[in-house]
């Protein structure tokens, strides 16, 4: 996180003026999004649900007519549905891809490697299709993009930071939206549909006061 003026803005986060340089999309020219599947409503979480996806602001902008969403879900691709929940121990994404950190089921397994694997499918889904952007879950040892759990979940901690895939889509210049980030959302509404208000009142994940009150500004 970085501050310009006293106010906090999330690199991996499009700002606003990078949104407003966006070119006008169309159906025939498309914004193409890379979806976290159940953000879809696809029933690929760890226990076959899709934690009560679709939601009301992220169809809004799915279903735009100037949208093509590419669905993905990392886990389902290297564990199957229902499967074991996945955390982070001893770090974060960026730190299980330099090798710092592990990818433990709850059950004890070592998914690190398998993780590490569906994180590039992941990469090479966004590359062959041409994203322009993802939107993906939060607080998923996968696709969390600014809150993951502190170890295992059952421990009821979080701590700020990516997950796997999330992180190696960062990496390599992609940028990411958590389904939390209502104020990005809203003005990348706003760009693709001029006609939609953006809430002035609305704030990113980062700016919650959740968040605020875990990790401070």
């Amino acid at each position: 996180m970085i501050h310009y003026g006293g106010v906090a803005r999330v690199e991996h986060l499009p700002s606003a003026d990078e949104i407003s340089a966006l070119p006008t999309f169309t159906e025939d020219n498309p914004l193409t999004i890379l979806v976290s599947a159940c953000l879809l409503g696809v029933p690929c979480g760890v226990d076959a649900t899709s934690y009560g996806a679709p939601f009301q602001h992220t169809e809004r902008l799915f279903g735009l007519p100037n949208v093509r969403t590419v669905a993905f879900c990392p886990e389902d691709s290297a564990f199957g549905t229902p499967r074991g929940t996945p955390d982070i121990h001893g770090g974060t994404g960026v730190d299980v891809l330099d090798g710092t950190a592990r990818v433990l089921s709850d059950s004890g397994e070592d998914w690190t490697e398998p993780m590490i694997r569906a994180a590039h499918v992941m990469l090479a889904v966004a590359e062959r299709n041409g994203v322009h952007l993802a939107v993906l879950t939060d607080i998923s040892a996968a696709c969390g993009s600014e809150v993951i759990y502190r170890g295992a979940r059952s421990n009821g901690a979080h701590q700020a930071g990516q997950g796997v895939c999330a992180a190696l889509l960062i990496r390599n210049g992609i940028k990411v939206i958590s389904q939390r980030d209502y104020r990005t959302l809203g003005r990348l509404i706003h760009k693709l549909d001029p006609s939609f208000g953006p809430d002035p009142a609305a704030r990113d994940h980062h700016q919650s006061e959740w968040y605020i009150g875990q990790f401070g500004s």
